[in-house]
């Protein structure tokens, strides 16, 4: 299967090739992209610069990066399989196209409003409701989103591949979680404002 082929369409919306601007695109594993004037590789870490002399230097941990794309669109292929357990070349291709697609479609509605209905009503406990929300987030990242909404430039056979359907599901739980901790500590915090208003007018 040539993931290479059918990635190509989505990564160049998400924007892995560069302009000419002459900067490089540097692609990690989770499927997100830091965009560098100068980089240089070491045996366990990635340095690079985003700007000019003044801008701090970064670092990435060599094992977190997948390529880095110049401006031509040349790839330096930094990712390599350490034992028969890790993904192929071509696998962890299919394993960030479905990050990055779960990333820019994942969308659930009912994640934030039962987060947000969860922490109005633990706001009823007090200083207990505190790790109410947290709770409810790491019981809905238990299970997996369905893969779906993916654009039609993706091949459906990339698209049902395991590395593929593995990569959809751990970037859309990891936004499942960050969106129920949000709305439900939002919520949360309106309620315990609401509750302490409502008793220093009673009082």
């Amino acid at each position: 299967m040539n993931f290479t082929k059918a990635a190509l369409p989505l990564l160049m919306m998400t924007g892995l090739f560069l302009p000419a601007s002459g900067q490089h695109k540097i692609l990690l594993l989770n499927g997100k992209t830091i965009e560098t004037e100068h980089y240089s590789i070491g045996d366990e870490y990635l340095s690079y610069r985003k700007g000019g002399e003044k801008k701090s230097l970064g670092t990435l941990d060599r094992y977190d990066v997948f390529s880095v794309t110049d401006s031509a669109g040349k790839e330096n292929l930094i990712y390599q399989p350490v034992d028969s357990l890790d993904f192929t070349v071509e696998e962890a291709r299919g394993f960030i196209l479905g990050e990055q697609t779960a990333f820019s479609v994942y969308r659930k509605p009912s994640t934030a409003w039962s987060s947000a209905l969860i922490g109005a009503s633990s706001s009823l406990l007090a200083f207990y409701a505190l790790p109410v929300p947290m709770v409810y987030a790491v019981v809905l990242g238990r299970f997996n989103p369905k893969v779906q909404n993916v654009p039609s430039t993706v091949d459906p056979a990339v698209a049902a591949s395991e590395p593929f359907v593995y990569g959809y599901q751990r970037s859309a739980r990891n936004l499942k979680i960050q969106r129920s901790l949000k709305w439900g500590y939002i919520s949360l915090g309106l309620g315990l404002t609401g509750l302490l208003i409502y008793g220093s007018v009673t009082d």
